[in-house]
């Protein structure tokens, strides 16, 4: 068993011993990634100050960044297919049926969204833009935590996500 299944295995065997802990790993997997983008959308109408072209800019780099690392996400599931965790490993635990199709699990797109919106925030110089730090971290522990990705697809998520806010930051922030 390679290293990425036996992590994988450890962190998802904890599912269903506390509830508490259920219920936070499912809401950062599922919906903290919307929660996420609201937040990124409010820094950059406070960093806009009432100039509508600025926070247009900023709304633009972020969706045009998105569409971006999502064609890179999907072009690299076209070429791994790596099955999620659940439809491979039966033992493992599941917190909800993931919408997305059986087959896609690398890269992980709620890991590249979730960076994404921290790397762009930090390059436009967004205020507040650490708090997106920790929260990006728990999307993809909680991507993990659910059962429906490996450690590193959301790692790749982390590295598509930088690969491609670097370049924005180069040609076009």
């Amino acid at each position: 068993m390679n290293l990425n299944t036996r992590l994988f295995l450890k962190i998802n065997s904890t599912v269903g011993r506390s509830a508490l802990l259920d219920h936070i790993g499912h809401f950062g997997a599922k919906f903290f990634i919307f929660f996420m983008a609201l937040c990124y959308a409010a820094l950059s109408y406070l960093a806009a100050g009432g100039n509508m072209l600025r926070l247009q800019g900023y709304l633009l780099v972020a969706l045009f960044a998105w569409l971006a690392g999502w064609c890179v996400n999907l072009l690299l599931a076209s070429i791994v297919r790596e099955p999620r965790p659940h439809t491979t490993h039966p033992a493992s635990k599941l917190l909800f049926k993931p919408l997305a199709t059986r087959w896609k699990s690398f890269p992980s797109d709620h890991a590249l969204s979730a960076w994404l919106i921290f790397f762009i925030a930090c390059f436009l110089g967004l205020p507040g833009a650490w708090i997106f730090l920790p929260l990006a971290i728990w999307v993809c522990w909680g991507r993990v935590y659910a059962g429906v990705h490996y450690p590193f697809d959301v790692f790749a998520g982390f590295v598509v996500a930088l690969a491609v806010a670097t370049v924005f930051k180069l040609y076009v922030i």
